[in-house]
């Protein structure tokens, strides 16, 4: 993993909702359920031992468990190339953690340890090699030696093997791991705009936008032109678009009934209910409007305005929306659409 690509899998990590992914769909479903992401927040991750050597894990994130006061901590590390002692860097920095705790006074005499959850994501081509449990890397011994000495796993997510293993899961680590597999331009555009997809709205802008960084980030790695860089950011924003208009789809007519009915009351249900759909069917050509404008530009969203007021229908009006993000022209989008 080349240094630029480590960073923007920091990025990526660092958002919440990638968290979310990975303890739900790698860890378990009950786990999940246990916690509370709305508490999930980053911790400093530099690291002194007791010999004033400084250490620093990739990231620590922080998450309590719902209606209790126990809190998990996550610890992230990510790495391109198979480490043999990757078991005793992880207990290493267990160690540093909790002695970081007892330093900043955050426990005390009688406290328990919080949990600490390590996960190691590696992208390297190469098959992971290094023992995932400090055990392993511990001198057989004979009895009763074994019962003292210390144990300590951490969760292994090589992409490379998640991506053999032909998981069907649209999940984000999965994602990641079938465009590292496959990061051919098609691949990587068709993985991306499912990403898109999954996470819209702005609430997951940072996510999106790390996510365009992530792949920028191993271009040079993937041999991916610049100009592929910017085509897949551009249909990234697409998707997301194209998101809210299937919203649109879905709520338009809800959004009718409700203002008819309170429109209803005062001029009429009939009357009420044509209005709030009409002004559904505006905010659903505005949005296509402008969908059109960034793809192919302010004279084809003219010229395609002429066309979308003869629309009433949303399910046409979201036909009109997939033509423009599937079209690769402005004549093959009119051919589609008419006008």
């Amino acid at each position: 993993m080349a240094r630029k690509h480590d960073e923007t899998y920091k990025l990526i990590f660092s958002q919440r909702a990638a968290i979310e992914e990975l303890v739900r769909n790698f860890v378990g479903e009950d786990l999940a359920d246990e916690l509370d992401f709305d508490t999930l927040r980053a911790l400093p991750t530099d690291r002194i031992s007791g010999g004033l050597v400084q250490r620093q894990v990739d990231l620590l994130w922080k998450i309590r468990f719902r209606g209790s006061w126990l809190y998990l901590l996550i610890l992230l590390e990510f790495q391109s190339e198979s480490d043999h002692f990757m078991a005793l860097r992880i207990l290493t920095y267990i160690c540093l953690t909790y002695e970081d705790l007892l330093r900043r006074r955050e426990l005390k005499a009688g406290d328990k340890l919080p949990p600490v959850l390590p996960v190691t994501v590696y992208n390297g081509q190469a098959r992971w090699r290094a023992a995932t449990d400090i055990s392993e890397l511990i001198a057989r011994v004979p009895t009763p030696l074994p019962r003292y000495l210390p144990r300590a796993r951490y969760l292994l997510l090589d992409l490379q093997r998640i991506g053999e293993q032909g998981r069907t899961s649209t999940d984000l680590v999965t994602s990641l791991a079938r465009m590292e597999r496959e990061p051919s331009p098609e691949n990587l555009r068709r993985v991306m705009r499912g990403l898109a997809g999954r996470f819209p709205g702005p609430e997951f802008t940072e996510l999106r936008k790390a996510l365009v960084s992530w792949v920028a980030g191993a271009a040079e790695a993937w041999q991916i032109p610049e100009e592929e860089l910017v085509r897949m950011r551009t249909s990234m924003e697409e998707e997301t678009m194209y998101e809210r208009v299937k919203e649109m789809r879905e709520q338009v007519h809800q959004d009718g009934v409700q203002k008819g009915l309170e429109r209803g009351l005062e001029q009429g249900l009939e009357r009420g209910l044509e209005r709030g759909l009409e002004r559904g069917r505006a905010e659903g050509r505005a949005l296509v409007r402008r969908l059109a404008t960034r793809k192919f530009g302010a004279e084809t969203a003219k010229q395609l305005s002429r066309v979308l007021e003869d629309i009433a229908d949303p399910e046409r009006l979201a036909d009109v929306a997939d033509a423009i993000i599937d079209c690769d022209s402005d004549a093959e989008l009119f051919a589609r659409v008419g006008g």
